[in-house]
């Protein structure tokens, strides 16, 4: 028998000592914790619930307090683990991978704009969710580079060649969202995303690697990083420049929003070599980012196994 779910979600401040209090009330109404994720610029923590349907009502049969907590524990610390992939081959096989090498970057023009959108789908619609997004052509990309991490969370980064462009993506992308509502978990705020999109400050494809590793597994991150308003032009000096990665296949960097003091990282590596949010931050500039960012304001917005890539063939045909 399929089990239908309720979802909510609570937010509570990273320094809360009301945890444990909130964890049993919210195990007393028969919610169960699924998974917690950070919001560094509220300085707190989303905490993901579900709880059966039955007869068409949300159950509120309590459930185990300790197990509440133990659970909580352990979401945080899958929160902080990096997502490791044996066989991604074998992990995320399907059929919309289009036959179009990567190399073709060089044919495409450079992108003006680039767009993230994470999407998390209900218990039981993940595969579903999976076809109705990869199976979608975006006329209005140059390219969608997809994935979803341990958490089932998918992201999509668009690149697109123009502003209009990316207007026209949002309207279409609103559309197709009312298509999908009954299959996505809601955000506190009411939202069935969470996305952010800037104009493209720099753009370093390494034309040689995407030639040579093409059938390569890849792994796509993405972080926001706050800077010293004071460090702005520093910061923007040193990561303003082509990667010396070696197993990188490019690197965008974006304004965040309207902000002059926020980025947008974006990197495709090799899985083997994928570059997160720390390895970023300790080792591709040395430390030099340490005294010119606001770490603890920064985030690791997505990093895991790029599952799917969309390219628009209108390019290809110059």
């Amino acid at each position: 028998m399929h089990t239908l779910w309720d979802y909510t979600d609570t937010e509570l401040p990273c320094a809360d000592s009301n945890r444990s209090v909130h964890m049993k009330d919210m195990g007393s109404m028969g919610w169960e914790l699924i998974s917690v994720s950070s919001n560094p610029v509220n300085e707190s923590h989303i905490y993901f619930w579900k709880r059966p349907v039955v007869d068409g009502i949300s159950s509120a049969l309590p459930i185990d307090n300790s197990r509440a907590e133990t659970e909580l524990q352990q979401a945080q610390e899958v929160a902080k683990e990096e997502v490791e992939v044996n066989d991604p081959a074998t992990l995320h096989s399907h059929n919309f991978i289009q036959k179009i090498s990567v190399s073709n970057y060089s044919k495409f023009p450079k992108p003006q704009i680039v767009m993230i959108v994470k999407y998390r789908p209900k218990e039981g619609c993940f595969a579903v969710f999976r076809d109705e997004l990869y199976k979608r052509d975006y006329p209005n990309c140059i390219a969608r580079h997809m994935g979803f991490n341990e958490q089932k969370e998918f992201v999509c980064v668009s690149f697109m060649e123009s502003i209009d462009a990316a207007i026209d993506l949002e309207g279409v992308g609103t559309s197709w969202l009312d298509s999908v509502d009954h299959l996505l978990i809601k955000y506190p705020n009411g939202s069935r995303t969470e996305s952010f999109s800037g104009p493209v400050w720099g753009w370093y494809p390494n034309y040689e690697n995407l030639r040579m590793f093409d059938d390569d597994p890849k792994a796509l991150t993405v972080i926001v990083v706050k800077m010293e308003k004071s460090a702005i032009q520093t910061t923007m000096d040193l990561i303003l420049k082509p990667s010396k990665i070696p197993n990188r296949f490019f690197s965008c960097v974006a304004q965040y929003k309207d902000t002059d003091d926020t980025y947008i990282h974006v990197g495709l590596d090799a899985l083997e070599d994928r570059i997160d949010a720390d390895k970023y931050f300790q080792i591709v500039y040395n430390k030099l980012l340490h005294p010119l960012v606001i770490r603890e304001n920064s985030r690791e917005f997505f990093s895991g196994p790029e599952d799917f890539v969309w390219f628009n063939d209108k390019y290809l045909q110059k």
